[in-house]
């Protein structure tokens, strides 16, 4: 084999090697430096397991969605009767620029009087307090919603 292509070949596989340490050292700084949003502590049922027809008085109702997102500034929104569909999809009501977003993810709504959170069938799935959302269930203020590395916290 002539020495040139030995030389070319040596020189692709230091150049793959020094963009994979890059990739990396910057996968570790992001995660530094935006990284997840402690939650508070709190004593209640898992979401999962938490029954959207049992009536809940102790809880109270949110009026405002708060939505960190990862790398930006914070926005509100008002819910005053209307759906909010998260995704990626441009008819979303929030839209996410996420890779572990799907084009529909998540959508809150109101049903019965109180407001619910449901997963569209996620690749990556919808948190609730830390717990992976797997039926329609209640929300109430004071709750934390994790969509990809977007925090939505549920006020009053």
């Amino acid at each position: 084999m002539p020495p040139i292509i030995l030389w070319l070949l040596q020189g692709f596989f230091l150049l793959l090697l020094y963009i994979f340490v890059w990739r990396a050292v910057r996968a570790v700084v992001r995660d530094l430096r935006f990284g997840p949003v402690p939650a508070r502590p709190r004593a209640r049922r898992p979401a999962a397991e938490a029954s959207p027809a049992t009536p809940s008085s102790n809880r109270a109702d949110p009026s405002q969605l708060v939505i960190h997102f990862p790398d930006g500034r914070p926005r509100v929104i008002e819910l005053r009767g209307q759906n909010v569909l998260f995704g990626r999809s441009p008819s979303s009501t929030v839209r996410l620029e996420d890779p572990y977003v799907s084009d529909d993810h998540a959508r809150i709504y109101e049903a019965d009087g109180s407001w619910m959170v449901a997963d569209l069938k996620s690749t990556n799935g919808t948190f609730l307090n830390r717990v992976k959302v797997t039926a329609p269930t209640r929300i109430a203020a004071g709750d934390q919603l994790g969509i990809g590395k977007t925090i939505v916290e549920v006020r009053k």
